[in-house]
């Protein structure tokens, strides 16, 4: 029998903060970053094609997750940290070919088709000095879960960080499709060769943003130079 849970009590009560009218809350610029992504992959087309007509494309990230690794040794005293950023995504891709529905000596003659395919991908890349606010260390972190209490009564507090998101600046996509498996039509041109599996190789130059949710006087927004 597993374990049971009865509840006893559950109560909740609050008090207000006074809030400072000039205090907002704000993303915050902590980092950037130039990455490379290398890609391979086989696309397979549900239909026999001649021909890639054009191929639109776009990255969407679906994971970016900063882990820090130990405090900057840079000869800047600002609080900057390393870290490493896990990345996740993938690249959607729409493309158009042509297919072959007739053929004869003097040419083929078929229609316009489309495939949409995501072609994944993971990576994790260094950050270096960064201004990750981090005041919830990883020290800190081993010490509130791996803390052994031998008495009931204890009182603890855990403080959180706002997440670290990414934010695409600029893409650049370097790429090279190989059509593997070509097969030469039964009838028409002897030149003309159908496939159905695209070899893609591509490189992705990829510039982020790394931003992170800060409280901040609003006088420093409008005017730096005014006094809070």
């Amino acid at each position: 029998m597993g374990a049971k849970v009865t509840p006893i009590l559950c109560d909740c009560t609050s008090q207000s903060q006074s809030l400072c009218p000039d205090k907002i809350k704000v993303d915050v610029v902590v980092g950037e970053l130039s990455l490379q992504i290398d890609l391979e992959a086989d696309i397979e087309l549900d239909t026999p094609a001649i021909d890639i007509k054009d191929i639109d494309k776009k990255v969407v990230l679906e994971q970016c997750e900063f882990v820090s690794v130990n405090i900057s040794s840079s000869k800047c005293d600002c609080g900057v940290v390393n870290g490493k950023v896990f990345l996740g995504g993938y690249v959607r891709k729409n493309i158009r070919y042509s297919t072959v529905d007739y053929a004869h000596d003097d040419g083929v003659c078929g229609g316009i088709r489309h495939c949409t395919v995501n072609v994944p991908f993971h990576c994790v890349v260094p950050v270096e000095d960064s201004n990750v606010s981090m005041s919830h260390t990883e020290k800190g972190t081993m010490d509130f879960h791996g803390r052994k209490f031998q008495e009931f009564n204890q009182t603890i507090s855990e403080p959180y960080n706002e997440p670290v998101e990414c934010c695409i600046d600029n893409v650049t996509f370097n790429e090279k499709d190989l059509f593997r498996n070509q097969v030469p039509l039964s009838y028409g041109p002897k030149t003309e060769k159908s496939f159905c599996v695209i070899r893609e190789k591509m490189v992705i130059l990829l510039d982020l943003t790394l931003i992170q949710k800060r409280k901040v006087e609003s006088c420093l927004i409008i005017s730096p130079s005014a006094s809070c």
